[in-house]
């Protein structure tokens, strides 16, 4: 297949990683595989990293009948868009052509079913969404359209064994959405019947100052690292993984890479998570936004290590069997291949 891939956000996002992991996952399967990312951003600059054929785009609007030209001596056959605007440029660039259009939807907000919208679904051969909450949210905008789903895959790891240590972590950017203040409370409640338990919050972003603040009260207890050089590296060094969130993780790499090694995972119930997290089997599932509940979820596993350990065997069972690159790559490829044999 000849494929060309849109994503136009200038920032680092989960959707942006679901469009680059997919891409360069194409590529390696033989596929031609192109990205147009947003000029200067963090997309073009992986996308380069990884040996896509990279283009940036600034006002795209201005050079749409050279861009279709550069689309047409190509050869490409599909686009896939994983923004909303990157949707409408594509629609625009397929027009007139025989390429095929696919929108991707791998992000939090919901579907809206606005005229434009519509008009723009029915120029679309097929939604792809990362989730089934997604997928249940575009059925209902554009219920004449045809939905399907495909959950973000990663590579698979080698098995890293548990640490001694207790040592619970979470990894995320330091964000008021990713819940690290629900963390901190959680671990507060803990700490004054738990002498043993270290909490580790590696990532980086706007309120990493404000936690920084907070933990030194904690001497030592809650440690703030920072961007680390290697996640995996990161999660084997602890026992138990956390996605604290509050809302958001339409897609959720933290949730995978913790699933992958082995970790059990505490997860609240936001997005995505639900569909990732097999409650009380690979992890443990709380409300957003309480953390008692966090604190309390957190004490169970701590105090039962045979549990946590059964649990961690069973999300990375369940990562093999459902979240892999390998099952993410050959599912959408079978949808696109479905899109240009219709």
């Amino acid at each position: 297949m000849n494929i060309l891939q849109i994503h136009d956000e200038p920032w680092d996002s989960g959707l942006a990683h679901y469009a680059l992991t997919l891409s360069a996952e194409l590529k390696r399967r033989g596929h031609d595989v192109r990205f147009w990312a947003a000029a200067g951003s963090w997309a073009a600059r992986q996308a380069r990293g990884l040996g896509l054929a990279t283009a940036e785009l600034r006002r795209p609007w201005l050079k749409l009948p050279r861009l279709r030209e550069e689309i047409s001596r190509a050869g490409v056959e599909l686009i896939d868009a994983h923004t909303g605007s990157s949707h409408a440029l594509a629609a625009g660039l397929a027009a007139g052509s025989s390429a095929r259009l696919v929108r991707t939807r791998a992000d939090a907000r919901p579907a809206r079913g606005g005229v434009l919208s519509r008009a723009l679904a029915r120029r679309t051969a097929l939604f792809i969404a990362a989730n089934q909450t997604i997928a249940a949210e575009l059925r209902s905008a554009f219920p004449s359209s045809r939905v399907e789903t495909a959950f973000q895959g990663l590579a698979v790891p080698a098995p890293r064994p548990l640490p001694e240590e207790p040592v619970v972590g979470i990894l995320a950017r330091m964000d008021l959405v990713k819940g690290h203040d629900d963390l901190f409370r959680a671990a507060r409640g803990l700490m004054a019947e738990d002498a043993r338990t270290v909490f580790l919050a590696a990532g980086d972003g706007i309120l990493r100052g404000a936690i920084e603040e907070a933990a030194a009260a904690l001497r030592g207890r809650f440690r703030v690292l920072g961007r680390v050089p290697d996640a995996l590296d990161f999660i084997a060094s602890c026992r138990i993984g956390v996605v604290a969130s509050r809302g958001s993780e339409a897609v959720s790499r933290a949730a995978l890479e913790w699933m992958s090694l082995g970790r059990p995972l505490l997860a609240t119930r936001v997005g995505c998570l639900p569909e990732l997290v097999e409650d009380g089997v690979t992890g443990i599932l709380v409300p957003p936004r309480d953390p008692p509940a966090l604190a309390q979820a957190l004490k169970r596993l701590l105090e039962d290590p045979r549990r946590a350990q059964a649990m961690g065997e069973a999300a990375r069972r369940r990562f093999l069997e459902r979240f892999t690159l390998e099952a993410f790559a050959a599912r959408t490829e079978a949808l696109y291949w479905e899109v240009l044999k219709a």
